[in-house]
């Protein structure tokens, strides 16, 4: 029953999504790994063209009951990004820098953009990302946010969790959810 579930859900999956949707054992078997020490085959690896698109496969994985992991770099030494769910991975088609506001120093991407490569579009500017974890020159940012990444100068420039403004976050159920400070009065009106 497990296969035929995993089946209609691959079937479905593929009518609905534009990105490139990997079923075989081989493109499987390369997300298996992360780097830790951990094992898993995904049920199936989806490289989303946009938000759309992800908005579509996160939809199709709620209905079928299938878990779903967001991917980049694959750098986690915890086993964070391997297990038997919809593998997201963001690092081929959204990896975008979207907007660079100098006046305010700060920058707004997409999940799969590599930590050295933004640092590389911000030292134009005199600017950084300080966060460095030792794999930052495969790093994504999503995956950086998703692990509350650090560092060895974390104790000057603080963890993730310290340099992010605002997060736009789909949840498993397909709901948009937008995370930034609020004042007050904002908070007050959203409840």
């Amino acid at each position: 029953p497990l296969d035929s579930k995993v089946e209609a859900f691959k079937k479905d999956l593929r009518k609905r999504v534009r990105g490139d949707l990997h079923t075989d054992e081989m493109s499987r078997g390369l997300y298996a790994t992360d780097a830790s020490i951990y094992q898993m085959f995904p049920v199936a690896v989806f490289l989303p063209l946009d938000e759309e698109d992800v908005k579509a496969a996160v939809k199709t994985a709620y209905e079928h009951g299938i878990p779903i992991l967001p991917r980049g770099g694959g750098t986690s030494l915890g086993g964070q990004a391997v297990g038997a769910a919809l593998v997201l991975d963001f690092s081929k088609y959204m990896n975008k820098l979207l907007e660079l506001n100098l006046e305010e120093s700060w920058v707004r991407v997409q999940p799969g953009m590599v930590r050295d490569e933004l640092n590389v579009m911000l030292a134009e500017h005199g600017l950084h990302l300080s966060i460095d974890p030792a794999t930052a020159n495969r790093a994504n940012v999503g995956g950086m946010i998703g692990n509350n990444s650090s560092g060895t100068k974390s104790i000057i420039y603080g963890k993730m969790v310290d340099q992010v403004l605002e997060a736009k976050v789909l949840l498993a159920n397909g709901e948009l959810m937008e995370y930034k400070e609020l004042s007050p009065e904002e908070y007050e009106e959203k409840k």
